[in-house]
C-alpha cells in the first residue's frame, strides 16, 4: 500500500502542480491533504479549485479556518513583531482575493480524518490531522517527548498520525515495551508543499510505503517513509508577491531557509 501525504500549500499554485505531477507518476492508493491551502501567497482561488477538482481527501488547517471563517485575525506563527503585522496584511489580502464559494468549501473540511487498514491481519489506525488531533493551532516537533507523543496517540487509538503546520518534514518511530513485548507508532510530517521552513525552498511532501503482510504496530520495517523534494517555477512565484499588495517578505522566506 502506497499513501502519499502532503501539506501546508499556502496558495502556492505552481509548488501544488509539481508535487501532484510527482505523486500521480508513484501511482499510490491514496493521497491526503493536512490542510492549510491558502493564505500568504496569490493563488487562494486557483488552489481551492485544483483541490476540488482532484478531489483529495484534506483535514482543516488553521488558516483554511480562519479564512474560511473571514475571520480578520486567527493564530498563526510568527517570528517577530513585523511578521505579525505582515500575516496580519496577508489576512487581509486572502479574504479578499477569496471568493464567498470557496470559503464555504473551505469551512467544511473536517478537523482531522481517520483511515482503517488492514496489516498483518489485523486492524490498525492512521490519524490525519494539521497541528495536533484534537486542535489545528497548535504544534508537534520531532523533539517532543516520546511519552508525550504516545499519549496523543493512544488518546485517539491510533497506530500512525500525520500531522503538518510547523512546515518541516519528520518521521518519529516510537519504540515501546508492552507486557514484555515491543510495539510501534509513528508520527510522520510531510513537510510544506509551497512554504518549507527546513532548510530549502523546494516543494516537499512523502510517500508512506505499507506492507499488508506485516503488522505495523509490532513490525519496525512495515512502513516505510520517503520524502521528496521537489523544483518548481519559484521565479514566477516571486514575481507574483512582488506584484501583489502581500509584503516581499513572503517571497524573501521561500529562499531564506
Amino acid at each position: 500500500m502506497k499513501i502519499a501525504v502532503f501539506s501546508d500549500v499556502h496558495a502556492n499554485l505552481p509548488a501544488l502542480k509539481s508535487v501532484y505531477a510527482h505523486i500521480e507518476k508513484q501511482q499510490p492508493d491514496a493521497i491526503y491533504c493536512l490542510g492549510d491551502w491558502v493564505n500568504q501567497n496569490i493563488w487562494n482561488n486557483e488552489v481551492v479549485d485544483f483541490m476540488q477538482e482532484h478531489k483529495i481527501p484534506s483535514v482543516l488547517g488553521n488558516h483554511d479556518e480562519g479564512i474560511g471563517n473571514n475571520l480578520s485575525k486567527y493564530p498563526f506563527s510568527y517570528g517577530s513583531r513585523e511578521e505579525i503585522d505582515w500575516g496580519m496584511d496577508a489576512i487581509q489580502f486572502t479574504l479578499q482575493q477569496l471568493t464567498e464559494d470557496r470559503k464555504v468549501i473551505l469551512r467544511a473540511l473536517p478537523l482531522n480524518i481517520k483511515l482503517k487498514i488492514t496489516t498483518g491481519n489485523n486492524e490498525r489506525i492512521l490519524l490525519f490531522a494539521h497541528g495536533t488531533p484534537k486542535t489545528n493551532a497548535e504544534r508537534i516537533y520531532r523533539f517532543y517527548k516520546q511519552t508525550e507523543l504516545s499519549k496523543m496517540l493512544d488518546d485517539e487509538a491510533a497506530d500512525v498520525l500525520f500531522i503538518g503546520n510547523t512546515h518541516a518534514s519528520f518521521h518519529k518511530q516510537i519504540e515501546r515495551v508492552i507486557n514484555g513485548e515491543k510495539t510501534y507508532q509513528h508520527i510522520i510530517n510531510p513537510g510544506s508543499v509551497g512554504s518549507p521552513k527546513d532548510g530549502s525552498w523546494h516543494a516537499c511532501y512523502a510517500m508512506i510505503e505499507i506492507d499488508a503482510s506485516k503488522d505495523i504496530k509490532y513490525e519496525p520495517d512495515a512502513l516505510q517513509v520517503y520524502f521528496y523534494r521537489l523544483d518548481y517555477d519559484i521565479d514566477t512565484v516571486i514575481k507574483g508577491i512582488k506584484n501583489s499588495s502581500l509584503h516581499i517578505y513572503y517571497a524573501v522566506r521561500l529562499l531564506k531557509y
